[in-house]
């Protein structure tokens, strides 16, 4: 059963760091990703490109990710747009279709997958610039409690990028990011150059945006 042969390799992987145990799981992710299981195919992927790290586990482990993102698996589908527009010499196919993958990653709810598809969208990565629609999307990674987003969030805010220039809202998510751990340097400084409303202004709105306000 690929189900029960996915079960046991996790738990195989989690009970015991030995040879033993991590050579059965592997056999027993591979056997269950090639009956079909979507799941598997997905780990085994990961397996295959944390055995042979660079582009030749990239590439061996691409055809389970691909199996895996055509069941709906949003961690395969963010992996296949990373390879398709990361790795040389792919059919040009496959990398028409990274921006695509990373839709549906994005659209399945993947905060990291919102973030790049963002930053795609901004920076013309996999297809045309669509500044709007990267505003869209770092918003909505940011307002999962991305920080990365956040901060990226805060420059579009301050360059009027896919919006309108809002120096307090910018502030904002400059504070939510920080308090997340994120500190960027130029954001610092933006916000210091702020007036003292307009920092009373952000860190007011950050507190009622963290409190559902």
């Amino acid at each position: 059963d690929p189900t029960g042969m996915f079960k046991y390799a996790i738990l195989l992987m989690e009970r015991s760091g030995s040879k033993e145990d991590r050579a059965k799981a592997d056999e027993l992710m591979k056997k269950s990703a090639d009956l079909g299981n979507a799941s598997a195919q997905f780990n085994y992927g990961q397996v295959l490109v944390a055995d042979s790290p660079g582009e030749k586990g990239l590439r061996a482990a691409l055809p389970y990710y691909e199996k895996s993102a055509e069941q709906g698996i949003a961690d395969a589908q963010y992996a296949v747009s990373q390879i398709y527009i990361g790795l040389k010499d792919l059919p040009e196919e496959k990398t028409r279709r990274a921006r695509e993958w990373l839709l549906r990653a994005a659209r399945a709810g993947f905060d990291t997958a919102q973030l790049d598809l963002g930053m795609w969208l901004v920076n013309g990565t996999g297809g045309e610039r669509d500044y709007e629609a990267g505003f869209k999307w770092l918003k909505r990674a940011a307002g999962g409690g991305n920080a990365v987003a956040q901060s990226k969030l805060a420059q579009l805010y301050i360059h009027a990028i896919g919006t309108k220039a809002d120096p307090v809202e910018a502030g904002k998510w400059f504070v939510l990011a920080r308090r997340a751990g994120l500190n960027d340097p130029s954001l610092e400084d933006f916000y210091l150059g702020l007036s003292d409303t307009q920092q009373k202004a952000a860190v007011d709105a950050a507190n009622k945006y963290r409190s559902g306000s």
